[in-house]
C-alpha cells in the first residue's frame, strides 16, 4: 500500500490509516518488550494463555481497557490451549521477535532501505561511479554469482534492465523523496508515533532488529535533522538511548556496536556541528560554513530538502546532545568540548568513530564500577554487561595491533652478509694458525 500509493493521494488515503497504525504499532511493542525490559515484571504476563487461565482471562477481557491489553500484547496474543510450558515460551518470544523484525522491514522499504525502491539507489550509485571511472563495463556486470548479461546493461543486482527502466527509476526516485516527506514531515501524528517507535526499536535485544533499526536512523536523521520540531527526539531521545546501549554494553548488542557509533556521530555532527554526512552516515564529516549574518549559527546544505542525497544540517547547534555525554558516568564538560576540538580538527569517519569510542570507553569503565558497586556483580541475565573479550570499546587497548613474532627472523641480505662474514675469516687446520 505504502509503494503503490500514489504521491498525489498520501494526505487523503495514506493519512487516515497510517495515523492509527503506526500509533497502535508503538504500543504494541512496548507493551510486547515490556516483560523484558521491565526491571520487575509481573510472572504471568510473560507467559502464553493456557486452557487452565483462559477463564479468569475471559472475566478481564469483558472489562477491558489496559488491565487487558497490556498482558495481552505482553504474551503476544498467543492462546496454546494445554501446549507444554517450555514450547509455549519459545512460541511468544518467537512471535515477539518475528513482530518487531516485520515491523522494520516495512519500514525499510517505505524509506528505500531495502526493496525495489533500493535497488533503484544501488543502481544510480553504480552508474556514477561508472562515469567518474570512465568504465562502461561496470554497466553490463553485476555480482559475482549472476551469469553474464551479453553485454547489455543490468541492475546493481545483476537483473537486466528494461528499454524504458530509466523512465520508471525516475518515477520511483520522485516517489521515494514524496513519500519520505510525507512520513517525517506533512503529519504529526505519523512521524511522532514512526520515529519514537524505532527509538525504542534500539532498546529491544534484538540484534538483528536493532541493526536494521540503525538504517532507519540514519534515514530519519537525513529527512528532518534540520527541523527544530525533531530536535529534542533526536538530540536528547535517539541519542540517549544510543549512549546508553554502548556504556552498559548487553551482550545481545555484540558486533553493532559500531552501527550504533555511527548512529551518535550522525546525530553529533548535524546537531551540534554542523557537519554533513554521505547517505547513511557515511564519508567524512562535510563542515558547513557559519552564517555570516549570524555566527552562532551555521548555513544550510543545499541537500537539505533531498535526503537521498545526504540531507542538511540543524542551523542553529543544538546543546541537547552535549549535555548526554556530559551526563555520562566519568564524563564532564571537559572532555565533550575536547570531542568538539577532535571532530572538528579530525572529520573522516574513522577518526570521529574513533574519538566517540574513546569516549564511552571511558563512561563504560565508570558505569562498570558503579554497576558492581550498587549490585555486587549480580548477572543481568538478558541484559549482562559483555565481558572484555567481546566488547568493542575495549579492543586493541594496550596490546600492540601487530604481535611481535615468536622466532628470529633469517632474511635473505643477513644469510649473505653471514656468508660474507665467513669467508674474510681466517681458516684454522688441525688446530694450527696458517
Amino acid at each position: 500500500m505504502l509503494l503503490s500509493c500514489p504521491a498525489t493521494m498520501y494526505a487523503s488515503h495514506l493519512a487516515p490509516i497510517l495515523g492509527p497504525v503506526f500509533e497502535h504499532m508503538q504500543y504494541r511493542l512496548e507493551k510486547s518488550w515490556a516483560p523484558l525490559i521491565d526491571s520487575n515484571p509481573k510472572i504471568e504476563f510473560t507467559k502464553a494463555l493456557t486452557s487452565q487461565d483462559s477463564v479468569a482471562a475471559a472475566a478481564v477481557a469483558s472489562r477491558g481497557g489496559e488491565e487487558w491489553f497490556s498482558p495481552y500484547y505482553a504474551r503476544c496474543g498467543l492462546f496454546v490451549g494445554d501446549l507444554d510450558s517450555t514450547t509455549a515460551e519459545a512460541a511468544v518470544e518467537k512471535f515477539r521477535v518475528e513482530f518487531t523484525r516485520t515491523f522494520g522491514d516495512i519500514l525499510q522499504s517505505a524509506l528505500a532501505l531495502k526493496g525495489d525502491w533500493a535497488l533503484v539507489l544501488a543502481t544510480q550509485s553504480k552508474e556514477e561511479q561508472a562515469a567518474k571511472k570512465n568504465d562502461n563495463s561496470r554497466l553490463t556486470t553485476g555480482p559475482r554469482n549472476r551469469l553474464g548479461s551479453d553485454g547489455k546493461k543490468v541492475n546493481a543486482d545483476g537483473t537486466p534492465r528494461a528499454e524504458n527502466q530509466e523512465a520508471i527509476d525516475a518515477r520511483k526516485f520522485l516517489r521515494m523523496n514524496s513519500l519520505c516527506h510525507f512520513l517525517l514531515l506533512e503529519d504529526e501524528r505519523i512521524a511522532g508515533s514512526l520515529t519514537l517507535g524505532i527509538i525504542q526499536c534500539l532498546g529491544y535485544p534484538d540484534a538483528y532488529t536493532c541493526r536494521r533499526c540503525t538504517r532507519i536512523c540514519h534515514r530519519i536523521l537525513e529527512t528532518v535533522a534540520w527541523s527544530p520540531k525533531y530536535t529534542h527526539l533526536l538530540g536528547n531521545q535517539m541519542f540517549m538511548m544510543t549512549a546508553k546501549n554502548l556504556v552498559t554494553e548487553p551482550k545481545w548488542m555484540v558486533g553493532i556496536e559500531w552501527d550504533m557509533i555511527n548512529v551518535l556521530r550522525d546525530i553529533y555532527c548535524r546537531l551540534v556541528l554542523g557537519q554533513t554526512l554521505q547517505p547513511g552516515g557515511q564519508g567524512a564529516g562535510m563542515q558547513q560554513p557559519r552564517d555570516p549574518n549570524n555566527s552562532g549559527q551555521f548555513e544550510q546544505a543545499k541537500t537539505a530538502d533531498r535526503p537521498l542525497q545526504g540531507g542538511g544540517i540543524l542551523v542553529a547547534p543544538s546543546d541537547l546532545p552535549r549535555q548526554v555525554l556530559a551526563s555520562l558516568p566519568g564524563i564532564g564538560v571537559a572532555p565533550v568540548n575536547q570531542l568538539d576540538s577532535s571532530m572538528n580538527a579530525k572529520r573522516s569517519a574513522k577518526d570521529q568513530k574513533d574519538v566517540l569510542r574513546d569516549l564511552l570507553r571511558v563512561a563504560a569503565e565508570n558505569s562498570k564500577v558503579l554497576d558492581t558497586g550498587e549490585s555486587g556483580g549480580a548477572a543481568g541475565g538478558l541484559f549482562d554487561r559483555a565481558v572484555a573479550e567481546e566488547s568493542l570499546l575495549n579492543k586493541n587497548i594496550g596490546k600492540e595491533t601487530v604481535p611481535d613474532i615468536p622466532e628470529k627472523l633469517v632474511t635473505m641480505s643477513m644469510m649473505k652478509k653471514q656468508e660474507k662474514a665467513r669467508a674474510g675469516s681466517p681458516t684454522w687446520h688441525l688446530g694450527l694458525p696458517p
